[in-house]
Order: C-alpha cells, then structure tokens, then sequence
C-alpha cells in the first residue's frame, strides 16, 4: 500500500487552530523549507514550540513550520543512522504508539486536547510546561489520527537531544539557520531537536 493510501485510510478530523499558521490565521498553504504550495492530497508536517509567560501564564509562540514530505524525507536522509537508532529506541523506551492510538481512537478523537494534553514521553500535563512543542501530520486538509499529534515537554526534548550524535546536532543548526530568521534562530539552543 502506498503512503498516501495508507494516510488516507487513517482516521482524521478539521485542522485544529492550534496547528495554523501563527502569521496567516490559516493552515499553512506552503512548505516553510522549499516553498512548495500544497495543494489537495498533499502530506506535510507541522511543529510548533511554545512558551508560557510566567506572569501572564499565556503562551508565546517560539517557532512554527511546515515541511512536505518530500523536504522531510530530504533531511532525514542527512541524519546519522546512529541517530536515528537512538531516536526510535528513545521512543520505544517510553511510547506503545499502538495501544496510545488505540486508546485515543476510543475515547471522542474529535477533541485535539486528548492527543496533546500530556507529554507523550513523560505523561505530565502540558498546561504545567513552560515550554513545549506540538507535532501534527497533515494529509489534504485534515489533521492525521495515528502516531502524531502529539506533545513534547521541555524535558523530553533535551532529553533527545542527548541522544543525537554529534553530525545530526550539526546538520539541525544548519536546518535551523535556513528555515527560521535570525531573531528565531537566536532563541533557540543549538541542536534543537525537531519533527524530522
């Protein structure tokens, strides 16, 4: 089975706002790396990093993208296998991706909060997080069901990075340094794990 019939096949809802564009109040409608326009039928991620005011407790968006999955699979090309090893052993250490989708599933999948109101490493509720990142796949202009959305805190992030070898931690500032504009750029830590 193709990819793009295996996704359609998933189960789907309405692009929550939370994964639009922060800039446009819209869903993304290009690539944020080649500017590749999507149109129907087209598979894209979206990351998002927050930060929560302390004072005002509200959430201040630290960067936002969108990436085909042609320009995905370009840069996971560029990733060292000892990292990616690492990366999926990370995950099997703490994620059953089956039993998360299909407990989800059961529960009413129409209400995002389910899929991203804890981290999916640690388990803590988001809302304590003073910084955490989101990651949906996007097929057509539905949000995807399956292993994402989900939710990363702040620990869990560094955590990954640890695991990265020393090339990827070097490929991602590179990644970082094209994609993001310098006063984004500038926030965030070297080697700034990311939904590759």
């Amino acid at each position: 089975m193709s990819e793009a019939k295996y996704i359609w096949n998933l189960p789907s809802i309405e692009i929550p706002e939370l994964f639009y564009s922060e800039k446009t109040g819209q869903a993304f409608d290009k690539c944020s790396m080649c500017g590749h326009i999507f149109t129907g039928y087209t598979t894209f991620i979206v990351e998002k990093s927050f930060k929560r005011n302390l004072i005002t407790k509200e959430l201040e968006l630290i960067f936002e993208y969108a990436l085909c999955h042609k320009c995905q699979e370009n840069l996971k090309s560029e990733l060292s296998e000892k990292s990616i090893q690492n990366i999926a052993m990370y995950y099997q250490l703490y994620v059953d991706f089956e039993k998360r989708t299909e407990l989800l599933l059961t529960d009413d999948n129409k209400n995002i909060d389910n899929w991203i109101s804890k981290c999916i490493i640690t388990g803590k509720p988001i809302a304590e997080e003073e910084e955490f990142t989101v990651g949906g796949l996007i097929y057509d202009d539905k949000l995807v069901l399956d292993a994402m959305p989900f939710a990363l805190s702040e620990k869990a992030i560094y955590e990954m990075q640890e695991v990265l070898s020393k090339k990827t931690k070097e490929f991602l500032d590179g990644f970082q340094n094209e994609i993001f504009p310098p006063e984004i750029r500038e926030k965030l830590p070297d080697g700034r794990l990311i939904l590759l």
